[in-house]
């Protein structure tokens, strides 16, 4: 699993259009502010080990969010960030798993719709920790 985690502002994502995943979850229009937007892509590596690739993100972004006294995150599935992406099911499935997780960790979360396209506004923030990258393995 891979992520791009950005520190923001202000963020609203208005759905536009239906992507080409066989996948696609009814979507609206997600707002916050002071939030952890995670742009996620789950591997087909992490297929075999879903539980523990989750509890593992879990704990990265809980770390994340508590360094930076931050309560809200918002999941962002997000293929496109490598060529190895999982099957669309189980992206589904260890996205749900890590939003459940997140929740149980005392955060408010946001998630965008699989397979949907959204029109973004982002308002992030510019400190040297606003935006980072992990790989989860």
């Amino acid at each position: 699993m891979r992520f791009l985690a950005w520190h923001l502002e202000s963020f609203r994502a208005t759905p536009t259009e239906k992507g080409r995943s066989k996948i696609v979850e009814e979507a609206s229009t997600v707002e916050a502010e002071n939030s952890l937007l995670v742009f996620a892509n789950f591997e087909r590596s992490d297929e075999a080990n879903q539980g523990e690739t989750v509890s593992k993100a879990t704990n990265e972004i809980v770390s994340v969010c508590r360094n930076l006294k931050i309560g809200t995150v918002i999941l962002d599935p997000f293929a496109h960030l490598f060529a190895e992406p999982s099957t669309p099911e189980s992206a589904v499935s260890m996205l749900k798993s890590l939003e459940a997780s997140l929740r149980g960790n005392n955060l408010q979360v946001k998630r965008l719709a699989f397979g949907m396209f959204y029109e973004l506004e982002i308002k992030a923030k510019g400190h040297r920790y606003s935006r980072i990258a992990r790989r989860i393995e």
